[in-house]
């Protein structure tokens, strides 16, 4: 009996230095598969599942710097954008040269109208990331919102050299150009940013400006015509259909 009990003792001291080891590994297969299903959901637009799967991640991995900034990104369009800022300002509280996390966060400050610190992040991420299109194409949008319109179109000329088939930059200058007076090289981006997006409401609404400003109102009205079957504004769009194309 004596022998017998050393055994069992000898057994469960055994399992007891094995808890670690075997806690561990369940720790690892759940992150992995955590780490699926994350990816999985964001990669299919299912947000709120993603953040879920981030979420737990991050208990089990609590200085993460990809957890937050991915459980950013899905609260961002979740439309959590105070909470997104949180993950971004972790993710450079983790890693201060993290262009991607000024990026994203200035998306977040622009969405809750917040143009200056829109603004900041997005000369952050420009300086840390200072051949990316969108970067500049986002700092115009805040310019412009704070009516920086040559500083604008400075940034949104950067983005077209940068990539020169940047259709929301396309339509951005040309907007800009219209009120510039410049209708050829309004039209010239317009019709460019048509081309690349022929879906695009606005692009034929500010399309359809420059017409009118030409007196061509045959081709304004199509131009119209298209932007409200392509659902931009009805009341505006009502407004400006009633005033120069109905008789």
């Amino acid at each position: 009996m004596k022998k017998k009990i050393i055994r069992l003792s000898i057994y469960f001291l055994l399992c007891l230095l094995a808890l670690p080891f075997l806690s561990k590994a369940g720790d690892e297969d759940e992150k992995t598969e955590l780490i699926k299903k994350a990816q999985y959901e964001e990669s299919v637009q299912n947000y709120w599942a993603a953040v879920k799967a981030y979420t737990r991640l991050l208990k089990l991995e609590p200085n993460s710097i990809d957890y937050y900034f991915h459980r950013g990104i899905c609260r961002i369009e979740l439309g959590d954008e105070k909470e997104s800022i949180d993950d971004f300002t972790k993710v450079i509280e983790l890693k201060p040269d993290h262009g991607g996390a000024y990026k994203e966060r200035a998306i977040a400050y622009f969405d809750l109208k917040d143009y200056k610190n829109a603004l900041v992040d997005n000369n952050k991420a420009i300086e840390l990331i200072p051949h990316e299109a969108d970067i500049y194409y986002n700092r115009g949008l805040s310019k412009m919102k704070l009516a920086d319109s040559t500083g604008a179109f400075a940034d949104f000329e950067s983005a077209i050299t940068i990539y020169e088939d940047h259709a929301p930059a396309l339509l951005q200058r040309g907007h800009l150009k219209r009120k510039r007076n410049d209708h050829n090289g309004a039209l010239a981006d317009l019709n460019k940013c048509i081309s690349l997006e022929p879906q695009n409401p606005l692009a034929y609404k500010h399309r359809a400006l420059v017409y009118l400003e030409l007196k061509d109102t045959e081709k304004a009205c199509e131009d119209l015509m298209r932007a409200k079957y392509l659902g931009y504004s009805k009341e505006i769009q009502k407004m400006l259909l009633d005033n120069h194309c109905y008789d």
